[in-house]
């Protein structure tokens, strides 16, 4: 039986990048992120991160600025 460890690793990511995300909107908004986006949307910010060069805080900073 072959197992991938590619799962658990992506697994621990997206765990990581939530928890930034979640703190950059408590800091900058006064609420963590689920108050303004859905699991959905998260997911669809990781995959959009994921294809980017620049580090999840870099990147999670630049999107709670830009979000209105």
């Amino acid at each position: 039986m072959n197992t991938s460890t590619q799962t658990p690793s992506l697994s621990v990511e997206r765990t990581d990048f939530t928890e930034i995300l979640s703190a950059e909107f408590t800091c900058a908004k006064g609420f963590g992120v689920y108050a303004f986006l859905s699991c959905h949307d998260i997911e669809m910010l990781y995959n959009r991160f994921l294809g980017d060069a620049v580090p999840a805080t870099v990147f999670v900073r630049l999107f709670v600025k830009r979000y209105k």
